[in-house]
């Protein structure tokens, strides 16, 4: 358990770009002779992209929970108007 959450932050380290060029010239190294490891990798890196995007949507709805709620507002919406129209 504890070498699959080394390998883990390994490769969030390698993904993240955190590792020093020695190391990641290493672990590129390690990527080219281990085909596990290269899916490993790009597993990871998926899981990060969906993540992201996921947060992102997240985000996106409150932010338009937000907008809705201050165009409700009628003081705010008023205010509105009279700046741009």
């Amino acid at each position: 358990m504890r070498s699959d959450l080394n390998e883990i932050a390994q490769i969030d380290q390698y993904l993240f770009c955190q590792l020093s060029e020695e190391e990641g010239k290493r672990f590129e190294a390690q990527l080219l002779m281990n085909d596990a490891l290269a899916e490993k990798v790009e597993a990871q890196r998926l899981a990060h992209r969906l993540i992201r995007l996921y947060s992102r949507k997240q985000e996106r709805g409150r932010l338009e929970g937000i907008h809705r709620q201050l165009l409700e507002e009628p003081a705010f919406a008023h205010q509105l108007k009279t700046i741009f129209f």
